[in-house]
């Protein structure tokens, strides 16, 4: 027996460059879209009408932005807004999900809205469809190990739209999907749409930077990322040919620096120093991992080790062991620790600037730790529109924080040889005649 349907409106009357989008979308797209341009509308109605449009049992969707707050800030209203003359949607404030009942199949269409910022917590739905929404301030395993698996049974389609944030993964993803026939890939800016009226537009450039400017109405990737700490450093480490191919030394020992995570994640670079130049062989990070499984990955590696620097709270002892995580790693078997004093961020910052300049990296095996240095930004105060001197806390925190270890408490090896290292430890016992 056919299923009647039932015509609903949802009050949505599209713009025409929206019209034209609609009408192109294919399963996988990316959409680069100036400011303003309306693409959190446009992309919540069209969830909303392939949902309505869906036969499959139970048919789930997902909003993704940077943060939960976010998502809820920027599209909860929309989304309450455009299903609420569907017969029997129901809005959940406090799970952010609207559910729409679908009596005749006996199941129901679920909306949701999410926060990209712990990926672990989307792991194990299903989707029928998602749209990440500023996808360049996301953490960009969100999609590859969580988002995309989640589509496959249901061979569900997904929507990335936002502002370039200078040449991290959302510009990788908008350059490689021009190669695939069955991706959707446009760039929209300002002064091509007339979305915004031209004196707005000129009133904009005489106010913002340039950088400013050409990112969030231009849609530049080349734009220095606005509030990057270290940008336009590896702008120039790259340009000079310094983010390469950089071979392990076996000649040479490494050196490791730790960000510790707890129920977070944990990240390590690894460094061998010869004369002046600091080369970045290899980068770790994971989630979710206690510190046997970074033990077993170094011993995996075939590098000598001479030291482990770890953060200042690495002494402090946990309430559910009662061991600290120094005295966890020397019971893993790994020796030759260095605890770094406690230090401030802004001089840790300042050290990284000093060291940059110096270094090179390995640009596949620390491919994830340079775009977290690229993309380590000054936070944003948006009521006030300024940037605040603290940094942003965010998928880019782990490597960096890693990185201003290592530049605080690495040394040359011409400060190695050159000036008697103190030792690392007070001596407890020794002889005086020695």
């Amino acid at each position: 027996m056919a299923i009647k349907t039932q015509k609903v409106s949802t009050g949505y009357v599209p713009r025409p460059l929206q019209a034209e989008i609609h009408r192109s979308l294919q399963r996988f797209n990316v959409l680069v879209l100036h400011r303003r341009f309306g693409k959190t509308v446009l992309s919540i109605n069209e969830m909303v009408d392939r949902a309505l449009r869906n036969t499959t049992k139970s048919p789930q969707y997902a909003y993704i932005a940077p943060t939960y707050g976010q998502a809820k800030r920027v599209a909860w209203e929309y989304i309450k807004d455009f299903t609420r003359k569907i017969p029997g949607a129901k809005a959940n404030e406090a799970d952010l999900r609207v559910d729409i009942p679908r009596p005749k199949t006996e199941d129901k269409i679920r909306i949701m809205l999410l926060g990209a910022e712990n990926p672990g917590s989307v792991r194990g739905i299903y989707l029928d469809g998602v749209v990440l929404d500023e996808y360049a301030e996301m953490d960009p395993t969100i999609w590859s190990q969580v988002v995309r698996p989640a589509l496959a049974d249901r061979e569900g389609w997904a929507i990335f739209i936002g502002t370039p944030k200078g040449q991290n993964h959302f510009y990788n993803l908008y350059s490689q999907a021009q190669q695939y026939e069955d991706w959707y890939v446009r760039m929209f800016r300002a002064s091509e749409t007339k979305v915004i009226a031209d004196s707005e537009l000129e009133a904009a450039q005489r106010e913002m930077s340039e950088e400013e400017y050409e990112q969030e109405f231009e849609c530049s990737f080349t734009a220095a990322l606005v509030g990057s700490y270290y940008g336009k450093l590896l702008d120039k480490a790259e340009k000079d040919g310094r983010l390469c191919n950089v071979p392990y030394d076996p000649n040479v020992p490494v050196d490791t620096f730790w960000d510790l995570g707890i129920g977070d994640t944990t990240a390590i670079w690894f460094c061998q120093t010869v004369g002046q130049e600091f080369r970045l062989i290899d980068y770790l990070e994971d989630g979710g991992q206690g510190l046997d499984f970074f033990v077993r990955e170094l011993k995996k590696k075939p590098y000598i080790y001479r030291e482990h620097t770890l953060p200042h709270d690495a002494r402090a002892r946990e309430l559910g062991t009662g061991k600290s995580r120094e005295e966890t790693l020397r019971g893993l078997g790994l020796r030759q620790l260095y605890i770094l004093p406690r230090w401030g961020v802004d001089d840790g910052i300042h050290a990284v600037r000093m060291l940059l300049p110096k270094c090179w990296f390995d640009k596949v095996k620390c491919e994830r730790g340079i775009k977290a240095l690229r993309n380590y930004q000054r936070k944003w105060d948006s009521k006030n529109q300024l940037f605040l001197s603290k940094p942003k806390h965010d998928w880019a925190s782990h490597g960096s924080d890693a990185f201003r270890y290592l530049a605080m408490g690495s040394k040359s090896e011409v400060q190695r040889t050159d000036v008697k290292k103190l030792p690392r430890k007070v001596l407890e016992e020794y002889d005086y005649f020695t």
